[in-house]
């Protein structure tokens, strides 16, 4: 099952931005929100019940449904007010972090914040083709891709030679975790948002990350400007990564400190490190 995502602003802003949409499209109503995002997400996003409601409420509360109610099953259409709303919204999110391109500006910086290079193998899990391991391969990291994709392996491996810096290997995380390997580094890009429910897999990343060790993730961003952008095989398929509010929540039961969220648009990166018992945290 794809993640319930815990209550969180980026969620909430979105659903606001979704009734305006829908009710100005075709008269959504209000009490269908919901089950709406469901239905049309595929079972991409499913938020939590506080964020439906405050969405309801708030579109409502500030006139910009044409209702009697926030949670009628009437259809509904948008007030003058609303119009206006929902173009500010639209201009907002396709106008954001204009000038820097998000896929480039989120792995830059991921790499600023392993940094600095040192003798230690930096993982990256679900490699691909290799994008990002060579990026921190350039940058003086010592990297180690995995991915359970061989024909992924053999693209990222071609061309890059006797790299003593990079390797790539045909491996699975849950395989690694299970034998008892553990790296100081850990990296993951475009990976969470493929997983059917990505709490699993964030779990067993973190379970092969030394203590102490420090976790960097880049993924879609679910918030409106990735809705707008219509990356995957829906709109909504941004929503499968975990938002902020879910990676708040997950941190400490994954025995991760020092969370941080950085938004570029439709491209978001997470830091955390592993709790190290001997920092009296």
């Amino acid at each position: 099952m794809a993640i319930k995502h815990n209550a969180s602003p980026e969620i909430r802003e979105f659903l606001a931005f979704y009734l305006l949409e829908q009710a100005s499209s075709n008269g959504l109503p209000p009490g269908r929100l919901g089950p709406e995002v469901v239905r049309r997400s595929e079972g991409d996003l499913r938020p939590a019940d506080a964020d439906v409601r405050a969405a309801q409420i708030a579109c409502w509360e500030r006139g910009w449904l044409d209702s009697e109610h926030p949670f009628t099953d009437e259809p509904v259409s948008l007030s003058p007010e609303g119009r206006l709303e929902l173009e500010r919204r639209l201009e907002a999110a396709r106008s954001k972090d204009v000038g820097a391109d998000p896929r480039e500006a989120a792995p830059d910086h991921l790499v600023s914040l392993v940094s600095p290079a040192d003798e230690s193998e930096v993982l990256d899990v679900g490699t691909g083709d290799g994008f990002l391991a060579k990026k921190l391969a350039a940058a003086g990291f010592r990297v180690l891709g995995v991915d359970i994709d061989a024909s992924a392996i053999e693209r990222a491996a071609a061309g890059c030679g006797a790299n003593a810096h990079l390797r790539f290997q045909v491996a699975d995380i849950h395989a690694l975790a299970e034998r008892g390997q553990r790296w100081p580094k850990i990296v993951a890009s475009y990976l969470l948002h493929e997983c059917q429910d990505p709490v699993p897999a964030l779990r067993t990343i973190s379970s092969c990350l030394e203590p102490g060790g420090r976790l960097a993730c880049m993924d879609f961003a679910p918030n409106c400007a990735a809705y707008l952008s219509g990356v995957g095989r829906t709109p909504f398929h941004p929503f499968r990564a975990l938002a902020q509010g879910d990676w708040h929540e997950l941190a400490p039961q994954l025995g991760l400190t020092h969370t941080q969220f950085f938004c570029f648009g439709y491209v978001a990166v997470t830091y955390a490190q592993k709790h190290n018992a001997g920092d009296g945290e």
